[in-house]
């Protein structure tokens, strides 16, 4: 459950009424450079809209529009029955280098803690199958809970090939990461992979564990990972709360202009395919 922390104060901040903006947009300015200095910090509650009114000297409704407009920039969400509370803050995920997860997150100072929800064989879709390659349906999914500084930040499930889950101990994936281990103890050097972001929304599974709001807009990543060889070794699915993630590319003058491409049944991801789909005795063989 989210700690409640004692409610925050407006009363030693102002705004000017007399710079042309409406009040709704200054109320929400100065509340925002209360986040942006930290004297707001995330999960913190703000007091009721009643009271705000009163300590800024405006309607309820006048507080309303500033407090959704801050809902609207992924700073401050809404609770039924609790109030309204500072966003926690956003990653920001480079589409650079190819790394781990768990190397980008070191990378960015952070911490991370990975829990393994389950490890098991399952049969595949036909695309799936034809997606990794693989002579039949058999393959073992891996699904992970990525817990970063501390919150659950990204849920993912990995569809391995047989031969390759077997040299898998999942116990060592809650330290390592999954690039990591391949290398280290099956000699699988990574080469490349081909990588999709795309909208979706939280399911009451995915949404409890993640610990958001059934329905909540998401980014769900789909990453498939080759060897040296051109094998494919990982069919991954990455699936995040979209106000949490912000994806951010460097580009130069000079460098390829980006292009829209269509799309095949073939190279798409399948969205009648469940994000989740173990529900045997292997969800709890990595527990």
């Amino acid at each position: 459950m989210r700690r409640e922390p004692a409610v925050w104060s407006p009363q030693h901040l102002s705004f000017s009424r007399d710079d042309g903006l409406p009040k709704y947009i200054a109320i929400a300015r100065a509340i925002g450079q209360a986040i942006t200095e930290e004297e707001l910090k995330p999960g913190e509650y703000l007091p009721s809209q009643k009271e705000l009114a009163e300590s800024f000297g405006v309607t309820v409704m006048t507080v309303r529009q500033a407090i959704q407009l801050l809902i609207d920039q992924g700073k401050l969400s809404a609770e039924q029955g609790k109030g309204t509370y500072v966003q926690s803050r956003s990653y920001r995920l480079p589409m650079g280098p190819l790394a781990s997860f768990a190397a980008q997150m070191s990378a960015a100072g952070m911490s991370l803690r990975t829990e393994v929800l389950g490890f098991g064989p399952i049969e595949i879709s036909p695309l799936e199958q034809k997606r990794m390659g693989l002579p039949t349906a058999k393959a073992f999914e891996l699904v992970r809970l990525r817990i970063v500084d501390g919150e659950p930040l990204v849920l993912q499930t990995s569809l391995l090939p047989p031969a390759v889950a077997a040299g898998i101990t999942p116990s060592e994936l809650e330290t390592r990461s999954l690039y990591d281990v391949l290398h280290s103890e099956l000699g699988i050097r990574i080469k490349r992979a081909t990588e999709t972001v795309q909208a979706t929304q939280l399911d009451a599974e995915s949404a409890g564990l993640l610990r958001r709001t059934v329905g909540e807009a998401a980014l769900l990543s789909a990453r498939l990972t080759f060897s040296e060889e051109n094998n494919a070794v990982i069919d991954d699915r990455a699936l995040t709360a979209g106000n949490r993630v912000v994806i951010a590319a460097e580009r130069e003058a000079g460098d390829s202009p980006l292009s829209l491409q269509l799309f095949t049944q073939d190279t798409s991801l399948h969205e009648t395919t469940p994000f989740v789909r173990g529900t045997g005795d292997h969800r709890q063989a990595g527990r």
